[in-house]
């Protein structure tokens, strides 16, 4: 199962996959309890032009489910950068997630991100064993915890890898079907690619 890049069209599985996590999840995803009416206000309030959206299908081709989503919040200015993660309760322990979180954080370093941040509650240990895998750094307060990661400088490899996942995210779907989101991933990663190789050294 792929990690694709999302974009507006996808709202309607993404508020379904939402919508299917218990109130426990709900709580664990958004550190709060969150109604239905609240979820559907939040994919309401995305911005699929700031931030980037991952997921994983999976289903026939004509009716694939959204089973994991990881929204990668972009501050103001591009700099700092907030995640969230959650999985249909019977596709963990697959790995998806650890797909999607390092997909987002490979957007992120390429975008010129300085951090990284995802909040957690303390007793969610899968969520930080994931933000560990990642090589975040765990702070864990009285009521929530924080995991920290300062990326790496983009690259000339870490765009070029960025690009090979975003082709492959068209392969997998077949290029009849590439979308706006798609291209524009591409385009701002050569964009990125090319500034990187005509910087002075």
């Amino acid at each position: 199962m792929l990690v694709r890049q999302l974009n507006q069209a996808d709202a309607p599985a993404m508020l379904a996959h939402l919508l299917r996590l218990d109130e426990t999840d709900r709580v664990q995803r958004f550190a709060r309890p969150a109604s239905d009416d609240s979820i559907r206000d939040y994919v309401r309030r995305l911005d699929f032009e700031r931030d980037a959206h991952y997921g994983v299908w999976q289903g026939r081709e004509d009716q694939p489910s959204l089973i994991g989503l990881t929204h990668l919040a972009l501050d103001g200015q591009g700099k700092t950068a907030e995640i969230g993660v959650s999985v249909d309760a019977g596709q963990r322990r697959q790995g998806l997630a650890g797909r999607m979180l390092g997909r987002a954080i490979l957007h992120a370093r390429n975008l010129g991100v300085v951090e990284v941040v995802m909040y957690f509650l303390p007793y969610n240990t899968e969520l930080m064993e994931l933000a560990r895998n990642q090589g975040m750094r765990l702070s864990v307060g009285e009521g929530q915890g924080i995991a920290r990661l300062l990326p790496h400088p983009a690259s000339p490899v870490s765009l070029a890898s960025e690009i090979m996942e975003t082709w492959a995210d068209a392969a997998g779907q077949g290029v009849r079907d590439w979308s706006e989101g798609t291209l524009a991933a591409s385009s701002v990663v050569c964009g990125r690619l090319s500034d990187l190789a005509n910087s002075p050294d």
